[in-house]
C-alpha cells in the first residue's frame, strides 16, 4: 500500500529517525504530545493541556520523554517550568482579571497508576488518609489525593493533617478535603506549619461557636448572617475569650430576662471600647465607678452599668435596651 500525503498550506516534520524508533513503545499520549508540539512550536502548557484534553503533568511528562529520546530541544520559560499549583488562573469576574485557585485535573488510571508509581509514598498516604477518614476510596476519591500531590505539589503530611481535620470535623468526605485544599492554596496557605496554624484557628473558632450556642440556647439550627458576625467580631476582632462572653451573658439575663445576643453584642462593644479585655478589668472597671457613684444609689451586682455606660449600650442596642 502507498500512501500519498496531500499537503495544503503547511507541512508537518518530524525526526523520523527517533520516532520510528519509538513508533512501536510511545504511549498514545506522547504520540499526540509530538504531534501537537512539532505543529505548534510556542505555547504555553496550561493551554495546549486543555486542548489536548489532558493534564499538564501528564503534557510535561511526554514532551520529557521525547526530550530525552532526542527528538526535541526544550526551551524553558516562566511558564513551562511553573507548574498549575505554582501559579494562579486568571479569570474573568465582573469585567475585571482576577486570580482564581487551580481545579484539580481528570487523572484516568493509568495517570494515577504512573503517579504513584513515581511518588514515594503515595500508596502510604492513601492508606492513611482511607484509614483517618474511615472509608475505602473510589476510583475518583483516589484521584482526589493524587491530584493533591501530582497537582498541587502538597506534602503526604499536608493532605494527612487535612484528612484528619475532616475528620474531627465529622466531615469524613474527600470532597471536603479537596474543597478545603483548593481554598487553603489559593490563600497559600501551603506549608505544614501554616496549615496547623489556620486549621488550629478553625477549630477554636468552632469550639467557641459551639460554646455560643449552647450558652444562647440557639441549638442545631444554621446561624443567621447577624448572629455568625456577632460571633465573628466577639472572638476574631475582639479577642474575647468565654469568661468575656459568659459575662456579657450574665449582664443580658439581668437586664432583659433573656439571653438576646443583640444586648450581648452591645455589651462586649461598649468593653472592647473601653479597652476591658478580661473579667477582672471589667470588675475594676465597675468597682471605679462604683466608689464615683453618689451614695444613696445602689451600686448593684458584679457587672451592674451606672447611667453612662446604660447610656451607651442603649446607642449599641436601640429602644430594646430600655427593658
Amino acid at each position: 500500500m502507498k500512501i500519498i500525503p496531500l499537503y495544503k498550506h503547511e507541512i508537518l516534520s518530524l525526526p523520523a529517525e527517533v520516532v520510528s524508533e519509538k513508533l512501536s513503545t510511545a504511549t498514545a499520549d506522547e504520540l499526540r504530545v509530538l504531534l501537537a508540539v512539532m505543529l505548534e512550536r510556542e505555547f504555553t502548557v496550561s493551554e495546549l493541556a486543555a486542548k489536548l484534553d489532558m493534564t499538564e503533568n501528564a503534557l510535561r511528562r511526554a514532551i520529557s520523554a521525547w526530550e530525552s529520546y532526542g527528538a526535541l530541544t526544550l526551551e524553558s520559560s516562566a511558564d513551562s517550568t511553573m507548574t498549575a499549583a505554582e501559579k494562579k488562573r486568571e479569570v474573568m469576574k465582573d469585567g475585571k482579571k482576577v486570580m482564581a485557585a487551580p481545579v484539580l485535573p481528570h487523572y484516568s488510571s493509568d495517570e494515577i497508576a504512573s503517579v504513584m508509581e513515581r511518588t514515594h509514598g503515595s500508596s502510604e498516604l492513601l492508606d492513611s488518609c482511607q484509614q483517618t477518614l474511615g472509608k475505602m476510596f473510589n476510583a475518583a476519591e483516589t484521584a482526589i489525593i493524587i491530584g493533591l500531590v501530582d497537582h498541587l505539589s502538597l506534602t503526604p503530611d499536608y493532605i494527612l493533617l487535612l484528612c484528619s481535620h475532616a475528620a474531627n470535623m465529622q466531615k469524613k468526605s474527600v470532597r471536603y478535603v479537596e474543597k478545603m485544599a483548593l481554598d487553603l492554596f489559593d490563600r497559600d496557605i501551603i506549608t505544614y506549619a501554616a496549615l496547623e496554624e489556620e486549621l488550629g484557628a478553625i477549630e477554636q473558632r468552632a469550639s467557641m461557636e459551639h460554646y455560643i450556642r449552647d450558652l444562647f440556647g440557639i441549638g442545631k439550627r444554621s446561624l443567621i448572617k447577624k448572629e455568625r458576625d456577632f460571633i465573628a467580631n466577639w472572638v476574631d476582632k475582639y479577642g474575647f475569650g468565654r469568661e468575656m462572653i459568659h459575662a456579657a451573658y450574665e449582664v443580658t439575663v439581668e437586664k432583659t430576662k433573656e439571653p438576646t445576643m443583640n444586648y450581648a453584642n452591645a455589651v462586649l462593644e461598649n468593653w472592647y471600647a473601653a479597652g476591658l479585655k478580661t473579667v477582672d478589668d471589667v470588675e475594676a472597671a465597675e468597682a471605679q465607678r462604683a466608689a464615683n457613684r453618689p451614695k444613696e444609689v445602689p451600686a448593684g451586682t458584679s457587672f451592674s452599668t451606672d447611667s453612662f455606660f446604660e447610656a451607651a449600650l442603649q446607642r449599641s442596642y436601640g429602644e430594646d435596651a430600655k427593658k
